[in-house]
């Protein structure tokens, strides 16, 4: 950690990197110009980032140039049971190795904490019209699990910086979400951005946060939980405007499902989305993880919306501590990541996505871009009058009006109890 502007943060007692002053002693007034993710990894750069490359590695997302790489230190790493073992596997494996030639075993632990969320090994065998459901699948897991339950919990006590969610507790991404993610980090009496990367392709789901959170694979993850930095260069960050309100009715899943089939056209691969405007005050932060789920869906990697009033009022709801939430308030605001104080940000190109334009939409199941409005199933015969609902049954036509019940188990709906429930 370097000690260049560092400072003390008012109201707190802590100290934080001033970012937004390193940034201006090579560009008066550059900072506040900068997407919120340029932001984030400007903060980084200053705490972290060796002395003498420092300036040259400010100087690219000023300058929005990608000819040098930087590093990126993720805060955390969050890993699913299945990605995350196998490298749990690597670093027992060098305990071993270590023991066998007389060093200490303990000293071999993860660098950066990592939580393992234990999510990818259920499957249903007992529907949900049994009210001992979810006992009984449960049972099943365990027994069909058990050695590799064995090993992570082993882990969870051999290992330090190690936190583990057992199974039956939820999906991964939302638990990031509603509790792993504190959205300001503390950490040696300083606070600074959470950031992490995740074994799962809908890691961005906390993106919603306003924390960069990036799927990656397992050997990468497993780079970043021994501390060493993932190196990488200025992304293609680009703003998507939201204008408008839903209609009443539309669920966050329609908005998704209808914004795919329009990233995807606009070309957004490997790029860091950033959703703003007036049409970003009318989303929850539930469906504003929903968004942020679909980034891969997109094409994109990463989908960030900025610290607002709805995140504040959003991490209240989901317990956490008052000191915690007044932090991410303050530090937001003093750190230009507050949505009012993004008003200045500058991208390279903006795409504009009216919500009131959205209707009621189906897609998939493996091709998520190929929407289909509910409002012309009619007209391209998929489904018919009632009147001739019986003959056309055999046709495989549904009748108008029919009632289709769906059991979807994407992660893209947990956000959002009214997805589910609708």
């Amino acid at each position: 950690m370097n000690t260049k502007f560092r400072k003390s943060l008012s109201g707190h007692n802590l100290d934080y990197f001033d970012a937004q002053a390193a940034v201006d002693a090579i560009m008066p007034g550059a900072y506040a110009k900068l997407p919120y993710t340029s932001k984030v990894l400007a903060e980084q750069l200053v705490r972290r980032c060796e002395p003498a490359t420092l300036n040259p590695s400010l100087s690219q997302l000023i300058e929005r140039k990608r000819d040098r790489d930087f590093p990126w230190y993720p805060a955390r790493v969050v890993c699913h049971d299945i990605l995350g073992l196998t490298a749990f596997v690597d670093l027992a494996g060098l305990r071993d190795a270590i023991a066998d030639r007389g060093g200490d075993p303990a000293r071999v632990n993860p660098v950066v904490p990592t939580q393992l969320i234990v999510d990818h090994s259920l499957a249903v065998e007992h529907g949900g019209f049994d009210p001992q459901a979810f006992d009984k699948n449960r049972a099943i897991e365990e027994r069909r699990n058990k050695e590799r339950f064995h090993f992570i919990n082993w882990c969870k006590n051999a290992f330090l910086n190690v936190d583990v969610i057992p199974a039956g507790n939820g999906i991964m991404h939302q638990i990031n979400l509603e509790k792993m993610s504190p959205v300001i980090q503390i950490r040696d009496g300083v606070a600074f951005p959470d950031t992490c990367v995740g074994t799962d392709s809908h890691t961005p789901h906390v993106d919603a946060l306003g924390v960069i959170a990036i799927g990656v694979g397992g050997l990468e993850a497993e780079n970043v939980m021994l501390g060493r930095p993932s190196m990488m260069r200025l992304p293609d960050i680009i703003g998507v405007k939201l204008t408008g309100r839903c209609p009443a009715g539309i669920t966050a899943t329609d908005i998704v499902l209808a914004m795919t089939e329009f990233l995807r056209e606009q070309r957004v691969v490997s790029a860091y989305l950033e959703f703003f405007g007036e049409g970003v005050r009318h989303l929850s932060l539930g469906d504003r993880a929903t968004i942020s789920n679909m980034t891969p869906e997109f094409g994109a990697s990463a989908g960030m919306f900025y610290i607002d009033r709805q995140t504040i009022d959003y991490l209240k709801l989901t317990g956490r501590e008052s000191a915690q939430v007044k932090l991410v308030e303050d530090y937001a605001k003093k750190m230009g990541l507050w949505a009012d104080e993004m008003v200045d940000a500058e991208y390279e190109r903006v795409l504009e996505f009216n919500l009131s334009s959205v209707v009621r939409n189906m897609a998939g199941p493996s091709n998520p871009h190929r929407r289909l409005p509910t409002m012309v199933l009619a007209e391209r015969g998929i489904a018919v009058d009632l009147d001739q609902a019986q003959a056309q049954e055999a046709e495989g036509k549904i009748p108008d009006g029919a009632v289709i019940i769906a059991a979807i188990t994407s992660c893209t709906n947990t956000s959002n109890p009214r997805n589910v429930m609708w």
